[in-house]
């Protein structure tokens, strides 16, 4: 059986657009930089931060907002754990993953609303299966059909999406690990 990380921090280099603030809005610079990804285990106060992005109706339509029993769930050292995604220290992304068994956890990954459509969740998620996600020797996502952007993203981080949808409508994206840890 494979031990999960308590606390993880891992740098995965990058090459992404550099972001800056003018006039209260983001703009994108036209020199890339190197963006250092590190997790860590999601903490009672990152919890306000990641109840904001719920306000974009796109997150909040393909994910159940984070309530306080949610919270506890992930946090209680079970079947469940949650991890934030940082660069430079600030939160670009949540991930969950609920073990089913010793083999098999099912995957849930939120990008800050602002920053999706850039890529930067396949630069995430490529970070997670070598970081934390090592831990679980088969990583399943289950994707509404019309989120085109989700199962992309799985596909170029090595996922297998079923060609058929589940029982309740979800495309399965299955990720294998060839490595053990």
């Amino acid at each position: 059986m494979n031990a999960e990380p308590a606390d993880t921090t891992l740098e995965a280099a990058t090459s992404k657009p550099a972001f800056r603030m003018l006039s209260g809005k983001e703009v994108v610079e036209k020199i890339p930089r190197t963006m250092q990804i590190s997790f860590r285990l999601f903490t009672v106060d990152d919890l306000p931060e990641f109840r904001a992005w719920f306000a974009d109706a796109e997150l909040s339509r393909r994910l159940s907002f984070p309530t306080d029993e949610w919270f506890a769930y992930v946090t209680a050292g079970g079947a469940a754990r949650s991890w934030v995604a940082l660069d430079a220290d600030r939160m670009i992304a949540q991930v969950q993953v609920d073990r089913e068994d010793a083999e098999r956890g099912y995957l849930d990954l939120a990008m800050r609303p602002h920053l999706r459509g850039r890529g930067l969740g396949a630069a995430v998620l490529a970070a997670f299966l070598s970081g934390p996600g090592r831990a679980y020797p088969i990583l399943e996502g289950r994707i509404e059909p019309d989120n085109a952007a989700s199962l992309a993203c799985c596909r170029r981080c090595g996922f297998v999406i079923l060609p058929e949808p589940d029982a309740d409508g979800f495309m399965q994206a299955v990720y294998r690990s060839s490595q053990t840890s």
